[in-house]
């Protein structure tokens, strides 16, 4: 159930469905909206499509585990999470909460001490909040309107498309494994690895290269991909006013002199 005058977004990873519908029944009287995922790779597509307020997550879950997904939102968001297991050992506890989750319950937890947490939790991360678009030289990308732009113009990416680009700028100069973007860019984990490379043909192919005839998207040969901002080009710079005093000679050293200075 969601509604536009909700306390918080809250979306609850958890692979038994009784324990979903309990927390169902526990947040949605309190006015929250909730969503739920029965397993990892669920939980993370829904975590990027809805940007939730709070995360409730549990350890051990088919496909993608609670340690993994905890990760992986961790890379992009400081969106509090609550893991919610049967694990109750205290180094179970010290790896969630140094991992970079917000609180750890263990089962069976009273709703009285679930509410009281969660209204602690968002208390604390009022200012949590997702980068909402991307923007370099070249590229600028709407996260929220699913829109990419390239020189100011609109390019067309399918949902898949766009998934695997957001991934990777998100990530840029980081390589991504193949079995990783299958995690985060295909539905239900459904993909192989030759998926990955056909995608990223058509991405390059619709993207086009930086201004030096480069990929944007480079293959690391036998890791995976990574996003390569395109760098601005020193020549393409006016050479300041100040310069044009100088002989020809004295002119060319400046030249070469600034050239390197403003590369990186």
């Amino acid at each position: 159930m969601e509604s536009k005058t909700s306390k918080g977004n809250i979306l609850v990873v958890e692979d038994e469905a009784t324990i979903r519908e309990l927390l169902e029944a526990m947040l949605e009287p309190q006015n929250y909206a909730v969503r739920t995922a029965g397993d990892g790779q669920e939980g993370l597509r829904a975590f990027f499509s809805w940007k939730p307020d709070l995360v409730f997550l549990d350890v051990m879950m088919p496909k993608m585990d609670g340690w993994k997904l905890l990760e992986r939102i961790r890379e992009v968001s400081d969106v509090p999470v609550i893991m919610l297991t049967a694990l109750g050992m205290e180094h179970e506890k010290v790896r969630g909460l140094k991992g970079g989750a917000d609180d750890y319950l263990t089962k069976p937890v009273s709703q009285g001490e679930l509410l009281a947490r969660v209204e602690a939790v968002l208390r604390r991360n009022k200012k949590a909040s997702f980068v909402e678009s991307y923007r370099d030289s070249l590229l600028h990308l709407d996260f929220e309107r699913h829109m990419v732009l390239k020189s100011g113009q609109e390019i067309d990416l399918s949902p898949t498309e766009f998934r695997l680009l957001t991934t990777l700028v998100k990530h840029k100069g980081t390589v991504m494994s193949v079995e990783r973007l299958l995690d985060t860019c295909w539905e239900d984990g459904i993909g192989r690895p030759d998926n990955v490379r056909v995608y990223v043909s058509y991405l390059r192919r619709k993207l086009g290269s930086d201004v030096k005839g480069r990929d944007l998207i480079e293959t690391v040969r036998e890791f995976g991909y990574r996003y390569r901002p395109p760098r601005i080009t020193p020549c393409c710079l006016p050479l300041p006013s100040c310069y044009r005093r100088f002989p020809k000679r004295r002119l060319k050293m400046l030249s070469h002199s600034a050239k390197q200075e403003l590369s990186f």
